[in-house]
């Protein structure tokens, strides 16, 4: 990612929004485990929903990627609460963060550490934090350029943690592999970016084939939690049997009263997402919001199109569940689903921020200028 150039304004701003970041940050997990949002670590169902697969019935249901799995067995077998692997991975990702430029990063990670939605879902476990964490990481190492082996199999690796902790996730690495390369368009480029995907899904394969063995295809438990939406959608949010059916593909999920009703979801969801979602998300008066549409629209002028276009392709899985009421008296589904589109509007708004202290620095040092000239 491209950075601007640094005033001495701008960098005192990045330090002290910096700093401030990460005490909010601070603050928001201790408030968060004062009012127990998360689990006692003692508590064995504070680690439920990182198991394989539940249920005695109805087979394998249920999306259980293995990295945070991993991570959690790692931590229980340490005697670690699970509630500490997802204040040291927030942590990171906010360093990751930081790593594509101070002004979006030291600005943004402020608007996301006094965030209250992302420190409950940091208590709640790792599973909505390391896909975003590992995807930074392997964002940066592919926009880094450099075609050395080491770098290729570092950003290999960390685009499989994203999909290994998440599935989706490997789409996204796709996307943003393709959109790199077509950015670039350097012959060199197209081959690093086509080694990283073979060697990507090498290592996300042992996933998919277990499942395969285990169930009826290499995506079963996604398919299984696509039924659990489509018998929500149908149903309402109490379901006596929310997997009756079996599982459900994703194009079965998308068309599964046509091309219309695909379209009608999905615009209902895009409309709860826009006008419901994202300005909830955005807890504090919709500053982030304000500040994240200044800077993509900045984004867009200067032709950086792929954070801009990587914040829809985020948006759009999640919209086809958006319009879907998942609980009883609550504003639709869950807002873990939206932390990775969040955490880009949180990336624009520090940008837009900054460029607004660029110009206002920039006014000041115009009209001292006239005045000295004046003098």
């Amino acid at each position: 990612m491209k950075t601007e150039p640094k005033t001495g304004l701008n960098k005192v701003i990045n330090r002290v929004a910096a700093g401030l970041a990460f005490t909010a940050l601070a603050i928001n997990c201790w408030a968060a485990w004062k009012v127990h949002y998360a689990l006692p670590a003692e508590d064995a169902g504070a680690y439920r929903a990182y198991a394989w697969a539940y249920g005695q019935t109805t087979g394998l249901i249920g999306v259980r990627e293995p990295a945070p799995v991993f991570a959690v067995k790692v931590l229980t077998t340490a005697g670690l609460p699970t509630a500490a692997a997802a204040k040291v991975a927030i942590l990171t990702f906010l360093v990751l963060k930081r790593r594509y430029g101070p002004e979006a990063g030291a600005l943004g990670a402020l608007f996301l550490g006094a965030n209250p939605y992302f420190s409950y879902y940091a208590m709640k476990g790792p599973a909505d934090i390391l896909p975003i964490l590992f995807f930074l990481a392997f964002w940066e190492l592919a926009e880094r350029g450099g075609s050395s082996y080491r770098n290729l199999a570092w950003t290999a690796v960390f685009g499989a943690l994203a999909a290994l902790s998440k599935i989706i996730f490997f789409l996204f690495v796709l996307y943003a592999l393709a959109a790199g390369a077509l950015a670039d368009r350097a012959p060199q480029r197209w081959k690093f970016n086509a080694r990283v995907l073979l060697l990507a899904l090498a290592l996300v394969s042992p996933y998919l084939i277990w499942q395969a063995a285990a169930a009826s295809g290499p995506l079963s438990l996604q398919a299984n939690t696509l039924r659990y939406w489509r018998n929500l959608e149908l149903q309402g949010p109490v379901l006596e049997a929310p997997y009756a059916g079996g599982p459900l593909g994703p194009a079965a999920f998308v068309f599964a009263d046509g091309a219309f009703g695909a379209a009608a979801r999905l615009a209902a969801g895009l409309k709860k997402t826009f006008l419901s979602v994202l300005p909830r998300l955005a807890y504090y008066y919709g500053l982030e919001l304000y500040f994240g549409l200044l800077g993509c629209a900045l984004l867009l002028l200067k032709r950086d199109w792929l954070p801009v276009s990587l914040f829809f392709v985020f948006i759009l899985p999640a919209a086809f569940i958006a319009a879907i009421n998942q609980a009883p008296g609550y504003w639709g589904i869950e807002p873990r689903f939206f932390l990775p589109a969040f955490w880009l509007v949180c990336f624009f708004a520090g940008y837009g921020f900054q460029q607004l202290v660029a110009l206002a620095s920039g006014a000041v040092k115009a009209w001292a200028q006239k005045l000295a000239a004046e003098r």
